[in-house]
């Protein structure tokens, strides 16, 4: 499945429309205003909030709870540490485990497969658009292996590390 994320331009906090490869908009993302930890909703078409991701402000590095639409966490995002330009991180979701590996204008994320990292067949790609207004994202989802709405918020977590706004 290929998604286009594009930041909206003027607005308070991050806003995000998420469009499929034909150009109809899927879901909608938002970035909680007023708190203390950044956070981030995706929302269907009505604004019923899918998924959340919320930063947790115990660990030296990015850590942010990936919660269902009743608000139970089904994963996380847990950022070892990460060298200028580059972000590493390993995310599980369920009882899968993935690696996001990110450098300063695409991403990649590789899942764990009988005990050995499947670099060949990565679950999501984003490229970024260099030579946008809005940050504007290319993502590539393999959808038979991981849900595009956590595809989603894997790209829009490379977008708020990317930018230093996780905390």
């Amino acid at each position: 499945m290929h998604l286009v994320i594009k930041q909206k331009y003027i607005t308070i906090g991050d806003k995000f429309s998420i469009s499929d490869e034909n150009g109809q908009t899927v879901f909608y993302a938002r970035e909680k205003l007023f708190k203390l930890l950044a956070n981030m909703d995706i929302m269907d078409l009505n604004e019923a909030v899918l998924c959340h991701m919320q930063a947790k402000f115990f660990h030296f590095f990015s850590y942010f709870e990936i919660h269902d639409a009743q608000g139970q966490i089904v994963g996380n995002i847990d950022e070892r540490m990460h060298m200028p330009f580059m972000r590493r991180a390993k995310m599980t979701y369920g009882d899968r485990v993935y690696k996001i590996k990110g450098g300063p204008f695409k991403m990649k994320t590789i899942e764990k497969v009988d005990g050995k990292w499947d670099k060949k067949h990565p679950v999501c790609h984003a490229k970024k658009h260099v030579f946008k207004i809005a940050d504007t994202y290319d993502v590539e989802i393999d959808e038979k292996r991981i849900d595009p709405l956590i595809g989603a918020m894997i790209a829009l977590w490379y977008d708020k590390v990317r930018h230093g706004r996780q905390h």
